[in-house]
Parts: structure tokens; C-alpha cells; sequence
């Protein structure tokens, strides 16, 4: 799903019309259809009525995206937005607003383009140390070649959680632990560090009393990772080797 110049104007236009409520629509065959915010709160979030969809797909109509604006920000999905991703199945789509200016649109899940493994920018949920892991395991060992990156495996899908920034943080009752929850899940064991091969991973904790940071090792002593104030990146496993708390290899039988 590609934004025309056309989808563009519209929907920007429609966010800053709609500031400082939500904006949302969807693209419909090509084109930008604005939506009426039934939210509770529509300054916090967005409903689209099923009927409206529902009319749109009785008719024939090709619903290719689902669009919304958060005014004033964050520019980055939020762990509602990442859920309702993965329930409608198709590329959502986020920009911000001040009201008078609008960020490029974010374009992300279904089967929206993997993003280059190395130099992505960072962006909570969509690309982050997560999205880089389970993007390596998604693209497998082929199409990791043609990016001049050598990996062990055939494409695996690991799945996708919704999570809210900062779910990392102090607060003594957390709600999400990303990776301590779900990494055996997704079919990962514990290793020793002495045991790490390509394609096992570390699981670290960085400035936090959870593991928030994960890396994959490749060959030739090297590691792929991505950090929030870099891009994404191959380097040596080196320092990240020693300081990572558990290492972790894929065994299969994800659910």
C-alpha cells in the first residue's frame, strides 16, 4: 500500500481540521475517505463506525488502510493502535499534528514493507530492537543476503506483541515484560554465553531492572541491533556480548 501525493494532502488536511480531536479515515481503492471520531474521547482516541465499513464492503469496495492523527503527538503507535493493527489485518497509518503542521505519515503493519535491516531509524513499536529481531527472523537467510547480511536461518515468524512505551520503567507493578514473558513463547531457550553461535540472541537490561534490549548474533564475531538513539546497526559483539544477562537460542515450536 503506497500514500499518492493526492492521499496525502487530504489526509494532513483532514488531521489539522480535526485538531485537537483525533483524525481518522481510510483509504478506500486509492483514495482518502475521512471518518467521523465516535471516540468517548476523541482527543485520546478513535473509533471508525463498522458500518461504515461494513457499507464499504457490501459495495465493493477495496479497504486498503486504516489512517488516524495524534494531535500533539506521540509520533509512534500506541500499544491501542499496535493492537488494532494486528485485529483489522491491514497497514495502519499515523501522523502527527500540531494543528498547523502535520509529520510524515507512518506506514506499518499487514504487508507493509520490511524497512532495510541496518541505518532504520528508531521508533518505539515499529522499529525498535524488537521490530529489528523478529525483521531478521521474518526476512531469513535469502533475502538477508542481497542487504550484504549473513544469517543462519529460513525466514521464521515470531509474533508481534503490542506494547506501550516505557513498559520497561521502575514502576513496581508492570503491566508488559516484553521480552522475560514472551521469549520461551517464541520458541527461544537459555544458553550459556561460552554456546552463542550466528543467529542466537542477547537479552539485556539498560538502565532498567527488566530486559529491554535485544540483539542477534551474526558471523564473523559481529552482532545487529538497534538502540534508540542510533540507527540500526552491525558491530562488533564484543562489549554487548559481556554485558548481556541471558543469551537465547531458537529452538522451534512457537505457537
Amino acid at each position: 500500500m503506497i500514500l499518492t501525493p493526492q492521499n496525502i494532502k487530504d489526509l494532513n488536511a483532514h488531521a489539522i481540521r480535526e485538531f485537537p480531536k483525533e483524525s481518522c479515515g481510510l483509504i478506500v481503492d486509492g483514495d482518502y475517505m475521512p471518518c467521523f471520531n465516535y471516540a468517548s474521547k476523541p482527543e485520546e482516541d478513535f473509533s471508525i463506525s463498522g458500518a461504515v465499513q461494513s457499507s464499504l464492503i457490501i459495495a465493493g469496495k477495496k479497504i486498503e488502510a486504516v489512517v488516524h492523527s495524534h494531535p500533539n503527538g506521540p509520533y509512534f503507535p500506541s500499544q491501542l493502535d499496535m493492537q488494532g493493527q494486528i485485529d483489522t489485518a491491514l497497514p495502519w497509518v499515523l501522523v502527527a499534528t500540531d494543528g498547523a503542521l502535520v509529520s510524515p505519515p507512518e506506514i506499518w503493519g499487514a504487508d507493509t514493507p520490511v524497512p532495510a535491516i541496518l541505518g532504520r531509524t528508531f521508533m518505539h513499536g515499529i522499529r525498535d530492537c524488537y521490530s529489528l529481531a523478529r525483521d531478521v527472523f521474518k526476512l531469513g537467510k535469502v533475502e538477508l543476503a542481497k542487504q550484504d547480511v549473513e544469517w543462519p536461518f529460513d525466514p521464521i515468524v515470531i509474533h508481534e506483541y503490542p506494547r506501550k512505551d516505557g513498559w520497561w520503567g521502575s514502576h513496581k507493578k508492570p503491566d508488559q515484560d516484553l521480552y522475560a514473558e514472551n521469549f520461551m513463547k517464541e520458541g527461544f531457550v537459555r544458553i550459556q554465553r561460552e554456546e552463542a553461535r550466528p543467529g542466537d540472541g542477547f537479552l539485556m537490561k539498560i538502565h532498567s531492572e527488566r530486559l529491554n534490549h535485544a540483539g542477534l548474533l551474526l558471523t564473523g564475531g559481529l552482532l545487529v541491533h538497534h538502540l534508540p538513539t542510533r540507527l540500526s546497526r552491525r558491530e562488533p559483539a564484543g562489549i554487548w556480548a559481556r554485558a548481556a544477562d541471558i543469551w537465547v537460542r531458537y529452538e522451534g515450536n512457537n505457537a
